[in-house]
């Protein structure tokens, strides 16, 4: 099985893949009966757009962890409730300014954000989602009466010297049942502190019986560490932050502007 983190890592700084190369290499996987596993911090929606024509063979791990498919088939979604939702965006708002922050709610089927998100925001939003829709009020969205399951709440801090400081505090107001990790771009994804890319790995791993020596991956930040850390065969991208690259065991020859995870599969197959 080979599992790879997505933006900053198999992507490019365009959200881009050599999409020729990728599939001369999973044809090879196919042959060889791997399984090919998309693990992101991002949108089921999203991925699966991206991995046309190959995604009805493959494997999705969205949201950190949260949601999980087998080609178009659903294996699982782990669902935060809407009182802990609530409680978690008033203690959000209580500790931050609406200049500080933008929150996203991540659900099965779609993310949402506020209608006073500006159209410069909307844009960036849409390079990690494909599906979105606007809510009056993200601050009290359990009222607003959408019913699609809520599985992770992304928060993006603005740019500023004490951002460490900011995520630290934003971590010491979960509750204990939740945890946060950072995914990048200054956002943090809040979902709950025992899901994670690495359970979600577990998971796919028992249903395809592989075992951790058998297991390939590849990533560049926090959320991936522990996905890194499962198996022998993990790879930081050469792009990775210094704290991954300190974690994992291999170190792709090339970036993810330069193919570096391809460049690495096609050695390794």
């Amino acid at each position: 099985m080979i599992a790879t983190d997505m933006d900053q890592t198999f992507l490019d700084n365009q959200n881009q893949y050599n999409k020729q190369r990728f599939s001369e290499i999973f044809q090879e996987m196919q042959r060889q009966n791997i399984h090919f596993v998309a693990a992101s911090g991002s949108q089921h929606e999203r991925l699966q757009a991206l991995f046309e024509p190959q995604a009805e063979q493959m494997d999705f791990i969205s949201q950190n962890g949260s949601i999980i498919y087998s080609g178009n088939e659903l294996i699982d979604v782990q669902q935060i409730s809407p009182r802990l939702l609530q409680d978690t965006l008033d203690s959000i708002n209580q500790a931050f300014g609406p200049d500080e922050i933008l929150i996203n709610i991540c659900g099965l089927n779609s993310s949402y954000v506020d209608t006073n998100t500006t159209p410069d925001v909307m844009n960036f939003i849409k390079n990690f989602y494909k599906e979105i829709q606007t809510v009056d009020d993200i601050n009290h969205f359990t009222k607003s009466g959408i019913e699609d399951p809520i599985v992770k709440i992304a928060l993006s801090f603005e740019d500023s010297p004490n951002i460490n400081q900011k995520i630290e505090r934003l971590r010491s107001l979960l509750g204990p049942t939740l945890g946060s990790l950072s995914s990048g771009f200054n956002t943090e994804l809040i979902g709950f502190s025992h899901v994670d890319k690495s359970t979600a790995l577990q998971h796919l791993m028992q249903r395809y019986n592989v075992n951790a020596d058998e297991l390939v991956t590849f990533g560049d930040n926090e959320n991936d560490l522990r996905m890194l850390q499962m198996t022998p065969n993990g790879y930081a991208i050469q792009n990775a932050f210094s704290k991954v690259k300190a974690v994992a065991n291999h170190l792709t020859r090339y970036d993810n502007e330069h193919d570096g995870v391809l460049d690495t599969l096609e050695k390794l197959l």
